[in-house]
């Protein structure tokens, strides 16, 4: 039975590449994204993460392939943590998002990671609060509720209760460029 879980957004994708952002490809990390999900894989180091979940978008998978590496840990691929599409409607999301909890649940390992996107994070945090969570505190750009490559922690009490804490916000120091005097 899961224990314990991180919920990861992917990191900041590439801007302007003319590729739809909710089909498989998608596009790609940018190098923003790559070091928000170095900074990510820190905060999970030390965590008891056995197994690490991706969708299969490439920023999701991006960010799910340094975590796996700086962790040591294997990556699956699952095509229900995948981006919201445009033919989708929320429900067809959550739809997704349950049978994905259902799924580990049933597994044997107590703590792993999931790496996806904005509204299957919005999809996880209402299902694992039964729609108790008030989501108005944690609004980031585009109206998400984690930051690239934010993590929520979920953590399942004695009672098999889900506590839910947005754990982790990564800060990456953008260089900027030097003007010369």
């Amino acid at each position: 039975m899961l224990k314990e879980f991180y919920i990861v957004r992917h990191g900041h994708p590439q801007l302007g590449t003319g590729i739809a952002y909710d089909r498989v490809p998608g596009p790609p990390l940018s190098d923003i994204g790559r070091a928000e999900a170095q900074a990510t894989a820190q905060f999970l180091v030390n965590r008891n993460i056995e197994e690490i979940y991706s969708s299969p978008l490439d920023r999701a998978l991006g960010t799910a392939r340094i975590i796996s590496a700086t962790l040591d840990k294997p990556l699956l691929i699952d095509p229900d943590l995948a981006e919201h599409r445009s033919d989708e409607k929320f429900q067809d999301v959550k739809s997704r998002a349950r049978q994905f909890l259902a799924r580990i649940d049933a597994e044997a390992e107590s703590t792993v990671a999931i790496v996806t996107h904005g509204s299957p994070i919005k999809a996880f945090l209402q299902i694992l609060s039964f729609d108790m969570i008030d989501l108005t505190r944690y609004v980031f750009p585009n109206g998400n509720h984690s930051p690239t490559a934010g993590v929520w922690h979920a953590s399942r009490d004695m009672f098999g209760a889900w506590k839910l804490t947005l754990a982790f916000k990564p800060i990456v120091v953008v260089p900027t460029a030097h003007t010369p005097y």
